[in-house]
């Protein structure tokens, strides 16, 4: 019997690595706040502005206007697609605090923790 593959656990990540769609699959199952740090490194990755070629490297402290060429439109689509997959409301307020990879990591991080009602 052929076995079907899983189907993707959300359209918006289709073209994401498997590794990353296990990530967010584990999110969804068990709430692992550690896979919500790969899903978000990869959406940054992925919405950089002109991504073309490899990807760069990424830490916590890689910048996204430098670094990675983010301008306010890109950020802002970022953003939302963040808010899409997580099912959060980010604010400008939010957003003003981000400055790196790291930074939006915990803002995601600190946002599903409020909605959870965790601290």
């Amino acid at each position: 019997m052929t076995q079907i593959p899983n189907p993707v656990p959300c359209p918006a990540l289709a073209r994401f690595p498997a590794a990353v769609l296990e990530a967010f699959q584990r999110y969804r199952a068990k709430g692992d706040v550690g896979s919500v740090e790969e899903v978000v490194v990869a959406a940054a990755i992925d919405h950089r502005p002109g991504a073309k070629g490899p990807p760069p490297a990424v830490t916590d402290s890689t910048r996204l206007l430098e670094d990675l060429a983010y301008d306010s439109v890109s950020v802002a689509e970022l953003v939302f697609f963040l808010e899409d997959l997580f099912d959060l409301t980010i604010s400008t307020d939010d957003i003003k605090g981000v400055s790196t990879v790291g930074d939006l990591r915990a803002c995601v991080i600190r946002k599903i923790a409020g909605k959870s009602g965790a601290a």
